[in-house]
């Protein structure tokens, strides 16, 4: 108990709020050296969640004002490659292997998830395909943009 009475006393002092550490459900006083430092890690922390928020407000903004597939530079300080990004996503596999019946090995490359080879892409994107629609019924499309930030030479 004394150690502990101490530990509060030499966070009091130094202005520091109190501080305990939980292990267990038991609760002890920390120092005001750890105190300190918990209090900036959660300060850079919090630095680092306002500089991400504001730098996706920045990358939107970019990619509005100039569109993707193209790369910005400052010469000499920095690069942002910006790019549209495309993935289909096969949503509904055993649906399509009916549809598809023996071709839906060559078509359809298996893994934790389900991703459309080039082949299957095309045909359900071709109209004149008789399985175009129960193909593209079975697929999800997910698109996305990005900004690579680099230094520039």
């Amino acid at each position: 108990m004394a150690k502990e009475a101490q530990a509060k006393a030499r966070a009091a002092k130094s202005g520091l709020p109190d501080g305990v550490k939980i292990v267990d459900g038991q609760e002890q006083p920390l120092d005001a050296a750890t105190i300190h430092i918990l209090m900036e890690g959660w300060n850079i922390k919090r630095t680092i969640d306002d500089a991400k928020a504001r730098l996706d407000e920045i990358n939107a903004q970019l990619i509005k004002s100039h569109g993707t597939g193209c790369a910005l530079v400052v010469t000499g300080i920095c690069r942002a490659s910006l790019a549209a990004r495309q993935t289909v996503k096969v949503a509904d596999p055993d649906r399509l292997e009916a549809v598809l019946g023996d071709r839906f090995d060559d078509l359809v490359s298996e893994s934790v998830s389900y991703k459309a080879e080039q082949k299957l892409i095309e045909m359900a994107s071709d109209a004149d395909d008789p399985l175009q629609p129960a193909i593209a019924a079975c697929l999800s499309i997910t698109e996305s943009q990005a900004v690579t930030w680099r230094a520039e030479r």
